[in-house]
């Protein structure tokens, strides 16, 4: 009696493959590497059912690269590793590597955003022909991929991620309070201080004389998500 199989689709959710994807950059970046090496950097013995799925897992998601038997970081794995929880660049390759595997693709388009509820996913795998035991570890491996994309956004929707974007890009006007010109920190060389004096008390933003234009960048992006954060918690919107 033939063995029944299930489509291809991710046996982990994107938390974890992000996880086993920066453990291979750390010991070997971006360099081509056996998928045996990669599997070995993951904390698997040898090539084997379990470190195979995780590595076709990788794939599926944009964060491995490669032909044959060599296989690499990829680009989008790097540009998620690189960058901090919260940074832009982070969550837009997150939501990238999220909507790369067909199979979420699929469910995304039938249940936009995922908003069904698990018992109709199931049923929906089910008629696409997958056995339960793996209609069941999609379904858990999708709804951590969603559930990390949500984290990363803050809970942002869409649009609200697009108003987010646009806020980064324009410059952060000065408060009508603001002290009229950064003063040094004394004992602080090359440090200047400027100081926002609101009625609950001050808020001091200290940073060196000299920042360059990749910098300034990084600050403004920072200093938009903590607006929005701010405003958010102020019931402001």
């Amino acid at each position: 009696m033939a063995k029944a199989r299930s489509p291809n689709y991710p046996s982990i959710g994107l938390k974890e493959a992000i996880e086993k994807i920066d453990a291979v950059y750390r010991n070997d970046y971006q360099n081509p590497v056996p998928r045996a090496v990669a599997a070995k950097h993951m904390g698997y013995a040898s090539l084997n059912g379990k470190s195979l799925g995780v590595l076709a897992a990788l794939l599926k998601y944009g964060l491995l690269e490669g032909r044959g038997d060599n296989t690499r970081v990829s680009d989008l794995g790097l540009q998620i590793i690189a960058h901090a929880a919260g940074a832009p660049e982070r969550a837009a390759a997150i939501r990238e590597a999220a909507a790369r595997p067909e199979l979420f693709a699929e469910i995304d388009k039938r249940y936009p955003d995922g908003k069904g509820s698990d018992a109709a996913i199931r049923s929906y795998l089910l008629t696409q022909k997958f056995i339960p035991q793996a209609a069941d570890n999609a379904l858990r491996a999708y709804r951590e991929t969603k559930q990390l994309v949500e984290l990363e956004l803050g809970g942002y929707g869409a649009g609200e991620q697009q108003e987010q974007n646009e806020m980064q890009s324009q410059p952060i006007p000065p408060m009508a309070n603001q002290a009229p010109a950064p003063a040094p920190v004394g004992g602080q060389a090359g440090t200047r201080r400027a100081v926002f004096d609101l009625s609950e008390g001050e808020v001091v933003l200290t940073f060196p004389d000299e920042l360059s234009p990749e910098s300034v960048s990084d600050l403004q992006d920072y200093l938009a998500i903590f607006m929005k954060k701010a405003r958010r918690e102020a019931g402001l919107q």
